[in-house]
């Protein structure tokens, strides 16, 4: 079986350079010698984990670094290998990434502070390199597949994580594929029957919506003609669609009908649709002249078809590729390290600096970088249109501070969608914020309280520290 299985994987790996096939063969070789005789929970040998992450990347045809780093990635966590024969035999950027892939030896460490320093450790080596948050999203995706081996007091922990932790990751990643399979395998651990009610209620459901979706593709490719290239249709994730099901919202919230264009087009097919089919108020978004992430330039729109609200997304060829790969699109095979940096640092945003340089445990990291990381972002705009992005959540004081710190410290009150609001007022996507100002600081210490990103935090606490 496991001949076959590097087998597989050296066949995969047919768009890689001949010398860097004949690497990741060496990785290969390397990695079942350092694991030989250890077993899995499930009693197979343990060499099949790390060559079942590295088929998943394979997948994605990711480059070779991140193939090599995937087989090692528990070299140094289980073997008695060391990171300079890593280095030695693999280079830098590989060792670098298994490092950070490693976690600190448990010690005396409590469970929750064991695993929130770990996050730290995660979250800090990929913003250097996001490989490591890749390689980890996917050793994760390959253990929620294998969970059933494990005791039913860890699947529990272990799924929460996953959803609470990895399913976000893996989204802002521009991973959807990923984090749909971790939602759906970590609801089903959380809560079988509710899990198996809800997947039994969405298939049914698509069966309906299939006739929707066919309805659509024929009306909107005669309608289009040139303009359209094609149609699909697409569901959230599981964990999604229990908590709108709990909700009471319309099933067809669960499905989008996905309409591709050329780039140029995805406006005029906006049109088609809107001419088709009545469009609901209030449900035309622009994440194409608003850019929320890379992986999500698109127009969504919903509207009624044979009475029933219908999600459309209208998305570009190219911007479909992006969301359909995600971050592997963009770590091309000749990226320097630091270009490597700076795509991972633009990914993770600043977020994670800050949060270090403010918080004295990683219990107290953990809590705030979960709000700044994984929060769903809102988008606030300035009265000259100015976009900031904050974690849903944040207030008046957030946005101060993200759109011009020195302004914010001169803040006496805000227009939110032009009624005059206190500052500690909590704000929503696509409201328009207006900052008014006095000629003296008018920071206070009970500013810290209502303040909730990282930024804003440490702006203030500089201003009270002076």
């Amino acid at each position: 079986m496991l001949c076959a299985l590097k087998e597989r994987l050296i066949k995969m790996s047919n768009y890689l350079l001949k010398n860097e096939i004949e690497l990741l063969e060496e990785a290969i070789n390397f990695a079942h010698k350092a694991h030989h005789g250890q077993k899995r929970d499930s009693g197979e040998p343990y060499i099949t984990h790390p060559l079942a992450v590295c088929e998943i990347l394979l997948e994605y045809k990711a480059d070779v670094t991140s193939l090599i780093s995937a087989l090692l990635h528990d070299v140094l966590e289980d073997t008695n290998v060391s990171i300079f024969e890593i280095e030695h035999k693999f280079g830098k950027q590989v060792s670098t990434i298994v490092q950070g892939l490693t976690k600190v030896e448990k010690g005396k460490f409590e469970t929750e502070e064991y695993n929130a320093i770990n996050t730290e450790k995660l979250l800090s080596a990929s913003l250097n390199d996001i490989r490591v948050a890749v390689i980890k999203i996917t050793d994760r995706l390959h253990n929620m597949r294998t969970l059933a081996v494990k005791k039913v007091e860890k699947k529990i922990p272990y799924a929460n994580e996953t959803i609470n932790f990895f399913s976000p990751l893996a989204e802002r990643l521009g991973l959807y594929k990923f984090q749909e399979e971790l939602e759906e395998l970590g609801f089903s651990y959380l809560n079988p029957p509710k899990f198996n009610g809800v997947k039994k209620i969405i298939n049914n459901y698509s069966i309906i919506f299939e006739d929707i979706f066919n309805k659509c593709s024929e009306e909107v490719k005669r309608e289009g003609d040139s303009l359209i290239i094609d149609l699909e249709w697409i569901k959230t994730p599981s964990y999604k669609s229990y908590s709108l099901l709990e909700e009471e919202r319309a099933l067809s919230e669960l499905f989008s009908i996905k309409v591709i264009t050329s780039k140029i087009n995805c406006y005029n097919a906006l049109g088609v649709i809107h001419s088709l089919y009545t469009p609901i108020e209030h449900h035309l978004i622009d994440n194409i002249a608003v850019v929320k992430s890379p992986f999500l330039k698109q127009l969504n729109t919903k509207v009624l078809i044979n009475n029933v609200a219908v999600n459309i997304i209208i998305q570009s060829e190219c911007d479909k590729k992006l969301n359909d790969t995600g971050v592997f699109e963009l770590l091309k095979d000749d990226l320097t390290n630091r270009e490597i940096m700076t795509l991972s640092r633009n990914l993770l945003g600043d977020s994670i600096l800050t949060v270090k340089s403010i918080t004295n445990t990683s219990i107290e990291f953990y809590d705030l970088i979960a709000f700044e990381l994984f929060q769903s972002d809102i988008t606030v705009c300035t009265p000259k249109m100015e976009v900031i992005l904050l974690p849903k959540g944040s207030t008046i004081i957030d946005f101060a501070f993200s759109l011009n710190p020195k302004l914010a410290t001169s803040m006496s009150y805000a227009r939110v969608n032009g009624e005059i609001m206190p500052i500690n007022t909590v704000i929503n996507d696509m409201d328009i914020v207006e900052i008014l100002t006095t000629n003296k600081k008018m920071v206070r210490s009970d500013w810290l309280i209502h303040a909730q990103t990282s930024k804003a935090i440490k702006e203030i606490n500089e201003v009270l520290n002076m």
